[in-house]
């Protein structure tokens, strides 16, 4: 607490010779001869004196000497209304500011409104999430019942889609490649249109079998028999289909070695050296394979048996078990999502609140207490300080002015002078302009003296600091014995389970 004291005081001493920022208001320093030349004192009192004025009876002061009152108080009165209006915008400062640091600046109520409202808003988003997650679950069971099943699904994620479709792409543009190479010499433009060509029967070979792979194939798993029929008898005759569009793409690379003949010339039969009735590509197990053509054949069926399999494989097996359980899996995901940060939302509204606090804090001391009440307070009491050291030279001047008077009066007059001549009549001005209280009624109740001002300080700087620890306290308890038990209540209260 000493310590405490020793610094504000520190503060206050350079707030109190900062006359820029700790001055609105200075009271002038008094010089007698500018009051004796505006009474001329010498002239009238030589005057006054030749004439025995004032009279030896007299108990009044003479025109003179009030003349030297009053210019006295003129000049007090004109300098207290400057002052005044000093004193107006101090007031209106230093209330305001006092308003602020006399009220309570640290509102848990506030806190935990917020708190309650993320809690709120977090439980709701859950308990819709759970309903239609129950619901899912529900048409997963009705599923598993309906088609026979025990096991739970293999059901799609991101990485299995990215698997499966880069597959697809790496055997298309594989196929593609070595497709136009072997086919481009058999063309009659060459790789261009072997590029045609391979584009086509890839398109087929990927991207049609993986389709056929993703809807037949899983349909032999199917519980009802005239699906597993339809799919088993479709399965047999694209595969025929796909044997033979390869086998005869074959065949036309093993005519053009053998004759020279462009494919375009072996599909309209224009070849002399081929005995159409004894060999033709329409009819590929007629015609005797080359080693290129045995590639371009294998090629395409086991890039074609490949996709097959990249589709079977894609999603659960049984048909449209993956699909309906995706959805039940993501709802699911994004309730754990949501119960598992919940917790650390919380903690950071909880540390960003102590932030703000302990910035709040500090706001308020730098900003209201020591750059707003203590120079305008400061302020207010120099004017308060100034205007007594003021009245007591200006009594002072006055004193001064009226006693060179009556010396002046004494040394030109014949009759005796008057008895008040040695007495303190007319040498000050009255005790109630000495008196700050009476000369700045309405402002001396914010008056404080030196050591009030940093007693003042020092109370106001223990209040800030206590109502913040105080807060950030409340803010821990209230975070530890009741926030973290709602969050595990939801937590507990939203754990969904797979059936």
């Amino acid at each position: 607490m000493k310590k405490l004291l020793l610094k504000l005081k520190e503060l206050y001493m350079r707030i109190f010779r900062n006359k820029k920022r700790g001055l609105v208001f200075e009271f002038p320093n008094v010089k007698v001869k500018i009051l004796e030349d505006k009474v001329n004192i010498n002239r009238n009192a030589q005057t006054d004196g030749k004439l025995n004025i004032p009279p030896s009876n007299s108990k009044h002061l003479s025109v003179a000497e009030n003349e030297a009152v009053v210019a006295a108080d003129e000049f007090r009165a004109s300098q207290v209304n400057k002052a005044i209006g000093a004193l107006k915008n101090l007031e209106e400062q230093i209330r305001d500011s006092q308003s602020k640091l006399d009220q309570d600046n640290f509102h848990i109520a506030h806190f935990k409104n917020q708190i309650n409202d993320q809690l709120i808003n977090s439980d709701s988003r859950l308990s819709n999430l759970k309903d239609i997650f129950e619901k899912e679950d529900k048409q997963v069971r009705n599923f598993k019942l309906e088609n026979h099943l025990t096991r739970e699904p293999n059901t799609l994620t991101s990485g299995k889609i990215l698997i499966g479709l880069a597959v697809i792409a790496v055997l298309f543009v594989f196929e593609v490649i070595v497709n136009s190479n072997l086919l481009a010499p058999a063309m009659t433009s060459g790789l261009k249109e072997g590029q045609s060509i391979a584009f086509a029967v890839a398109a087929l070979n990927v991207f049609v079998s993986f389709g056929v792979g993703y809807i037949a194939l899983k349909n032999f798993h199917h519980y009802k028999v005239i699906r597993k029929i339809i799919s088993k008898a479709s399965l047999f005759i694209y595969l025929i289909f796909i044997f033979y569009l390869n086998w005869a793409l074959g065949a036309y690379r093993a005519i053009h070695e053998k004759t020279g003949a462009n494919m375009l010339d072996i599909l309209q039969g224009n070849t002399s050296n081929i005995d159409p009735s004894n060999i033709s590509a329409h009819l590929p197990w007629t015609v005797d394979l080359t080693f290129n053509s045995v590639i371009l054949v294998f090629l395409g069926i086991g890039f074609a048996i490949a996709s097959l399999i990249d589709g079977y494989l894609y999603n659960d097996r049984y048909p449209g078990y993956g699909g309906i359980s995706k959805l039940r899996n993501e709802t699911k995901i994004e309730i754990d999502r949501l119960r598992e940060r919940l917790s650390p939302e919380i903690n950071k509204k909880v540390s960003n609140e102590i932030k703000t606090t302990n910035e709040n804090k500090n706001n308020i001391i730098e900003n209201i207490l020591r750059k707003e009440w203590t120079p305008n307070i400061t302020s207010l009491q120099n004017i308060f300080d100034g205007y007594k050291r003021f009245i007591n030279d200006l009594n002072g001047a006055l004193t001064h002015t009226v006693g060179e008077y009556r010396r002046v009066n004494e040394t030109y007059r014949n009759d005796p002078p008057p008895e008040y001549f040695s007495s303190e009549l007319g040498k000050k001005l009255n005790e109630k302009q000495e008196d700050t209280k009476i000369v700045f009624a309405g402002y001396s109740d914010l008056y404080l003296s030196k050591d009030q001002i940093e007693k003042q300080m020092a109370n106001y700087l223990n209040k800030i600091e206590n109502e913040a620890d105080e807060y950030i306290k409340e803010i821990n308890t209230y975070h530890e014995q009741e926030v973290n038990k709602q969050i595990e209540m939801i937590r507990n209260k939203y754990n969904v389970a797979l059936s």
